[in-house]
């Protein structure tokens, strides 16, 4: 009995890896919760990064890139966008061919710029020209503010941040 009770708690170790390596392996199928599979998904969707990503950066990439294949609307621009959590108005000129992404809810410019502009490169026809537009902070904001509260920001902190 003894030798069975050390055979009953090995297969009980085996059986327990298993259940881990299987649910592992679930989580490796949705991009929201991929570890080791992101460079499956980024080759196959040919995604080259550009500014040096976390796991989450990286998950937005290929979301975004999944999400992306219905073409250049202003909906699937807005659909890849929110998946990288932003908020945008998408505003077409069609006389100059123009296509203008409008920040709503992040002030200054993203710290992944450059990859949300080859991303979307990749989705636009080569004759229309996309423009981003970005939300700084104005001068009637400051004005609860005095002048050694603001000296504590660089004028660049000011672009995006309020003095405390």
């Amino acid at each position: 009995m003894a030798r069975m009770t050390g055979v009953y708690f090995a297969l009980g170790r085996q059986f327990d890896d298993l259940k881990a390596a299987i649910l592992d392996a679930q989580n490796q199928i949705f991009i929201d919760s991929a570890t080791w599979s992101l460079p499956i998904y980024e080759a196959e969707f040919s995604i080259k990064l550009v500014d040096t990503s976390n796991t989450a950066a990286r998950r937005n990439n290929v979301m975004a890139m999944s999400r992306g294949g219905i073409g250049a609307t202003p909906a699937a621009i807005t659909s890849v966008l929110q998946s990288y959590g932003y908020s945008t108005h998408i505003v077409e000129t069609f006389g100059t061919y123009n296509i203008t992404i409008q920040f709503n809810d992040f002030r200054g410019i993203p710290s992944n710029i450059n990859d949300l502009q080859n991303l979307l490169a990749r989705f636009f026809p080569g004759h229309l020209q996309l423009n981003w537009q970005y939300l700084f902070r104005h001068y009637g904001e400051f004005s609860p503010y005095l002048q050694s509260q603001m000296a504590q920001l660089t004028h660049q902190q000011l672009t995006t941040t309020l003095p405390t």
